[in-house]
């Protein structure tokens, strides 16, 4: 009898392993709507206290998120009208410049040119304009893949805003959410762990908001007064950059500092220290005060979070991996309390 039931947990256990390999499996492989799932979530988080003060001046959900989701669109219109027309000047002129500036990169590395010619590898600045004008030249093929691009995340953009609305029209959307898919004897626990993961994202969503907009007007007052062509989209681009930690501050430096060296060293240098000062004073002054107390997470658990999200999903990966980082540590620490 001992020995028979000996096999039979031995056969639960197989089965239960078998069981959550699969479960991976089936997570890992549905991936991509996880993290649609996930991105509605954030939208919630960031819209849902807005809605619930309406709801608080007798305004009903659906019309409340209905107005949150008009004003956005107003103030991306706007925002829109406001800055593409000076950012598709200015990047109709930098396309137009290109050949200058590869001129002038052949000026800084003329010694090396020359070194390597010597050793049978010529640096030819007209063989880089030409495999542009290639590229250039081949664009037409590839507008059709590049349409399907488009319409897959437009359909992805409609879907994530659908599901941001139906949860954010449902008073604590979210949770019953939640709730709906746990098992009866976890839904209290699951309740709450919500409750408290939902309230760290939202300052997690409009910190990240935050700390965007105070890179654009450091560097875009920064690169202005230094004399930097193109300030506007360099901005920009830093801005949104942002939002990658550690690595997008370092990605959108380099188009500003290479721009500045264009100009003269001196001026690289400057852009170098203007790009230099905007991240300490953002990650000494306003990350500490923003971020750090929404979040709560060691630096080397976010470095680690940001290289699993990107090896995983790519950019969207790493930008996600910082708030669903923040939930798994709100459930670790659950855990370690009850040892």
């Amino acid at each position: 009898m001992i020995e028979k039931r000996q096999v039979e947990i031995s056969m639960g256990v197989v089965f239960r392993t078998v069981l959550l390999v699969i479960a991976i499996w089936f997570l890992f492989m549905i991936r991509e709507v996880l993290a649609l799932l996930f991105v509605a979530i954030l939208i919630v988080t960031a819209i849902d206290p807005i809605v619930d003060h309406l709801q608080k001046k007798k305004i009903p959900r659906t019309l409340g998120v209905s107005a949150v989701y008009a004003a956005l669109a107003l103030l991306i219109v706007a925002a829109v009208s406001f800055i593409m027309p000076p950012l598709i000047s200015q990047s109709a002129d930098f396309a137009g410049k290109i050949p200058s500036y590869l001129q002038g990169i052949g000026s800084y590395t003329g010694s090396a040119n020359s070194y390597f010619h010597d050793h049978s590898i010529a640096l030819n600045v007209q063989q880089i304009a030409d495999s542009l004008n290639n590229e250039i030249a081949s664009l037409p093929r590839t507008i059709f893949s590049e349409t399907v691009g488009l319409v897959h995340n437009v359909i992805s953009v409609i879907i994530v805003l659908v599901m941001a609305f139906y949860m954010t029209v449902k008073e604590d959307g979210i949770k019953k959410f939640i709730i709906s898919i746990t098992p009866e004897k976890h839904k209290d626990y699951a309740a709450s762990l919500t409750d408290r993961a939902e309230l760290k994202i939202g300052k997690w969503v409009q910190g990240q908001f935050f700390l965007m907009f105070i890179i654009f007007v450091i560097d875009f007052v920064g690169l202005s007064i230094i004399g930097i062509p193109y300030a506007l989209p360099l901005a920009i681009f830093a801005g949104i950059m942002e939002i990658v930690p550690y690595v997008g501050p370092i990605v959108s430096a380099v188009p500003g500092i290479i721009l500045g060296l264009l100009i003269s060293p001196m001026t690289g240098l400057i852009t170098l220290l203007l790009y230099f000062f905007a991240q300490q004073f953002e990650s000494h002054i306003v990350v500490p005060q923003v971020m750090k107390k929404a979040v709560g997470l060691n630096p080397i658990a976010v470095i680690l979070a940001l290289l699993i999200g990107l090896k995983l999903g790519g950019i969207l990966g790493a930008i996600l991996s910082i708030p669903l980082a923040t939930v798994v540590s709100v459930f670790v620490e659950d855990m370690m309390k009850k040892e």
